[in-house]
């Protein structure tokens, strides 16, 4: 895992002092080796975090002829199988890293080349003959990248604060994209808090040619919900668990210490379970928890550390751990606004003290339609789902139903299941002259539910929350927490093959209500239940998320913090929010609005600096 750094004067050749700010920005990703490479009016730059071919990979690399050049973060974990197909056609590697793969794989396959890869990666290859850079990210956005244009020079990076290290910075602020914000918790791209930066889309590329034209970004993949696989429960239960165990097998290639996060919810103690099995040695694995009981599951986790027999590692959070708030908001570099970015900063602190890599188990509750809006979703629709068929249950039903609910699968009923503040918050806290900014509809949303048109119900917000919420806030949040401590994190259940193949199961057999009671997760929960009782495979679910509604009530320890940071006269948001509705967030507890100001109030002061 590494950070990558890049960037073209449309008016001056390259300076090596300016690549190497762009990459010195970044150290944290790649404390292991550091190359810059010019060409002309382009740079390249790369910082390595070593973990597979510790001798040999360095970077910026090239072919034997040098006219293909690369920066690269990420892991394929299917290189060694490209290469071999790449040996056939009569390819030379001098190394055992999976970066020499891409770029010869590039010069066999051109562009399309990215379709074959599987795993997570950020890269750019410079083609001198072609004179452009190809730039691509990965099928799911686990690695981030960031493009910048502003009048004189064209960027590229990992992270957002090294573009600060440019010749020059437009730092205009969006004040859209802050409001997108407000309501979702994140920035969705392709915006960013500045009008020149936007971030390259997951299973995206562009190509930039030497005098700085961007092209527009071009998707390489897609996932299909609407062709189904006719099995029974037993040969789904047979294929889910192939293909997660092949995911786990693939992701374990590694030439450093690894172990594994553990909350002791369903998916991290399924990983945790196919390394039990895999590995000759036991697993190094790593939770937290807190004193609030209603939010600790390290019972749980202790409970899958012995029946695996793993060694254990826990860490208990307290209300002072807010004090690396500063730190977390350098480092997103926007606002950002999940509070569980603070627990993942401490697990990945833990996980670093013993290991250089971990698995983790993000992603099954999108992939396997476990999260209590996807139950929320289907419980209040006025329509029976049975093998895809809708059926209306009683004419009368949809006016009965509560009014916070969804009555029809529309995309605005959707966004009001997973929004923060709405938009009566938001009109209310925004001062008069920026309520023109206020965003009506996400960036991009529309364009993404309406792909959803043939799509089961619970399949819609499955593909919804794929590209959004797990790519714009889970994946930014542990691509963050973890390399801020030079971890990698891997993630076994985001993974090509398992979500391909899921995409084919009958949403019944995930998502139903045979119980009685509508639950998620189905088939990952009947795998787990051969290694576990019910009350630990069907409790009710808990997010990783920390006690704040605690912590910021009146008689909570971190009210003052409040008062301090939102209402104070140093306080920044005052320019752009009304007093009174902050006041009234404080006075009601709004525990997630409060969050977001609290992060935001922080992020300004920084910018302001």
């Amino acid at each position: 895992m590494c950070g990558i750094a890049g960037y073209i004067d449309l008016n001056a050749l390259a300076n090596e002092s300016v690549i190497k700010k762009m990459t010195d920005a970044i150290s944290h990703r790649g404390p292991d080796g550091f190359g810059h490479k010019l060409f002309g009016n382009v740079a390249i730059g790369h910082r390595r975090l070593s973990i597979i071919d510790l001798a040999s990979g360095h970077q910026p690399m090239s072919d034997d002829t040098g006219n293909t050049w690369i920066t690269y973060n990420g892991e394929l974990y299917n290189y060694l199988v490209l290469k071999n197909e790449l040996i056939d056609f009569g390819y030379n590697f001098k190394t055992s890293s999976d970066t020499e793969v891409i770029i010869y794989a590039y010069e066999k396959w051109g562009e399309v080349c990215i379709e074959k890869f599987r795993g997570m990666f950020a890269f750019a290859i410079v083609d001198l003959k072609k004179r452009q850079l190809f730039i691509a990210r990965d099928h799911f956005g686990i690695k981030p990248l960031f493009i910048y244009q502003s009048k004189n020079i064209v960027a590229f990076g990992s992270e957002l604060q090294q573009f600060k290290g440019l010749p020059e910075f437009d730092n205009k602020l969006d004040i859209n994209a802050i409001d997108q914000f407000l309501w979702l918790q994140y920035i969705p791209a392709p915006l960013t808090v500045f009008k020149a930066a936007k971030k390259l889309k997951a299973a995206h590329y562009i190509t930039i040619n030497f005098g700085g034209e961007v092209s527009e970004q071009k998707q390489y993949w897609d996932l299909d919900y609407s062709k189904k696989q006719i099995k029974t429960e037993a040969e789904w239960l047979d294929a889910t668990d192939a293909v997660i165990k092949d995911s786990v097998k693939a992701h374990l290639v590694s030439d450093v210490p690894f172990g594994a996060f553990l909350s002791g919810g369903i998916d991290s103690s399924l990983v945790v379970s196919h390394m039990s099995q895999m590995l000759n040695k036991k697993v190094e694995t790593f939770s937290i928890g807190f004193e609030e009981e209603e939010y600790n599951e390290l019972r749980y986790s202790e409970q899958v550390a012995k029946k695996f027999n793993t060694n254990h590692h826990t860490e208990i959070v307290k209300p002072n751990a807010l004090s690396i708030l500063p730190k977390l908001v350098k480092h997103y570099g926007e606002p950002y606004g999940d509070s569980s970015c603070i627990p993942t900063y401490y697990v990945c602190e833990l996980a670093r003290k013993h290991v250089t890599m971990v698995l983790s188990g993000d992603g099954g509750d999108e992939c396997f339609a476990g999260y209590n809006s996807h139950i929320n979703w289907l419980k209040y629709m006025p329509m029976n789902y049975k093998v895809g068929i809708k059926k209306m249950i009683y004419p009368m039903q949809e006016m009965l139903l509560p009014s916070k609910y969804p009555k029809k699968d529309t995309l605005k009923n959707w966004i009001d299941c997973v929004q923060y503040l709405d938009i009566n918050w938001r009109t209310r806290l925004w001062n008069d002259e920026y309520k023109s900014s206020i965003a009506q509809v996400p960036e991009g949303f529309e364009k993404l539910f309406n792909h959803t048109k043939d799509f089961t119900l619970a399949n819609k917000v499955q593909y919804m929350d794929m590209k959004t919420y797990m790519n714009f806030d889970i994946l930014t949040k542990v691509d963050v927490a973890s390399m801020i401590h030079s971890l990698e994190v891997r993630t076994p259940l985001i993974d090509k093959e398992v979500w391909e193949l899921a995409a084919t199961i009958p949403e019944e057999f995930n998502i139903n209500k045979n119980s009685g009671e509508w639950q998620g997760k189905q088939l990952l929960k009947k795998l787990l239940s051969k290694n576990f009782q019910d009350e630990f495979v069907n409790r009710k679910k808990q997010g990783f998320s920390i006690p704040l509604t605690k912590w910021f009530s009146r008689e909570g320890e971190l009210n003052q913090l409040l008062q301090d940071k939102l209402l104070s006269q140093n306080s920044l948001l005052k320019e752009y929010f009304n007093t009174a509705t902050i006041q009234e967030l404080i006075r009601t507890n709004n525990t997630s609005g409060l969050w977001l100001l609290v992060f935001l109030e922080e992020w300004l002061h920084q910018y302001k600096k």
